[in-house]
């Protein structure tokens, strides 16, 4: 498989690493070797410097005798040129699948100068199968004749998972950048002296390496998710914290997204909030009452191991493909 990942602090926490137990993985390179897409320039030179990149990298590829069965890419048109799929598809022979974890605001995305619009409706002409985060967006691929799996995020239970010899040490965590509501979030919750610790774009902590954030949610009493999308205060997407926050063995309080009641019992297993005095209220419960806390912390770890790894995602994924042919 060749991998067209983005961002490398997202892909490397688990999404790699368990891909990499189902397929032989090599992954895209910018040409100074960064990882990814996230090309910084404008579109009309970025989507020709990704999109020639790309074969270049397969060419080479398949010069060392390796060529892929499947290209699975988390891309945009405002990224690359969607005909390249169908080039690679043509002369490898490789499925192409899309995965995509921000359906609901980005399907049909942005117009460009070229007038093609920046999302990821541009690409379904060329895909064999898309995978959505969005349960909705399936419909809006199938209507468009492309296969679609509703496919959420999960964790991986190597990476996050409890560290019950290291002390719960944090009130609250929050990793994410700052802007929006997850400002005035941190800030009412400091105000009523709740120690948050935030980590990202724009906190005092700055962004935390990969390797350091299943510590932190550890050793968290309760870890602070927010489900809005961009600067909108009631549009949601699920989020790779949504997973794992509860695999990391703490007690999570997010947004109360309606696509986490069909993964998770909330109340039982997660906490959710509907707006930040919601959030300031349950905070001060959960920290109040740590019986119950750790009750809603455990549950959460065990539904999250036994059904929203990534593993289990794959597993599931390559089996379908292996019964299709």
């Amino acid at each position: 498989m060749f991998y067209l990942g983005t961002d490398e602090f997202q892909d490397r926490s688990g999404f790699l690493q368990a891909l990499s137990r189902y397929a032989d993985v090599r992954v895209f390179t910018r040409e100074d070797g960064a990882y990814g897409q996230n090309d910084p320039r404008p579109p009309e030179i970025r989507i020709p410097a990704i999109t020639a990149r790309l074969l270049a990298l397969l060419e080479s590829h398949a010069a060392e005798g390796w060529t892929p069965d499947v290209l699975m890419g988390q891309t945009w048109a405002s990224v690359i040129d969607p005909d390249v799929l169908s080039v690679v598809r043509q002369r490898w022979g490789a499925l192409i699948i899309n995965i995509s974890m921000d359906d609901r605001h980005q399907f049909v995305g942005p117009k460009l100068k070229n007038g093609q619009y920046g999302g990821v409706l541009p690409l379904v002409p060329h895909l064999d199968l898309a995978l959505t985060a969005a349960p909705e967006c399936v419909r809006w691929y199938e209507s468009q004749g492309c296969p679609a799996l509703y496919f959420p995020e999960a964790s991986d239970p190597e990476i996050f998972r409890p560290m019950p010899t290291q002390p719960k040490v944090h009130d609250v965590s929050f990793v994410g950048a700052r802007y929006g509501i997850r400002e005035k979030l941190v800030t009412a919750l400091r105000g009523a002296g709740i120690d948050v610790h935030a980590y990202g774009s724009g906190w005092e902590g700055g962004r935390l390496p990969v390797d350091a954030v299943p510590a932190l949610f550890a050793q968290s009493r309760i870890i602070l998710g927010v489900g809005t999308i961009g600067h909108c205060d009631d549009f949601y997407a699920l989020k790779l914290r949504d997973f794992d926050a509860p695999m990391s063995g703490s007690c999570y309080l997010t947004h109360d997204n309606t696509d986490l009641h069909g993964l998770f019992d909330v109340g039982r297993e997660i906490v959710t909030y509907r707006n930040i005095d919601d959030c300031l209220e349950k905070a001060k419960y959960l920290l109040a009452h740590e019986d119950e806390r750790e009750s809603i912390a455990r549950a959460g770890h065990a539904r999250a191991v036994g059904e929203h790894t990534w593993d289990l995602r794959f597993a599931g994924l390559f089996g379908l493909l292996k019964g299709l042919g």
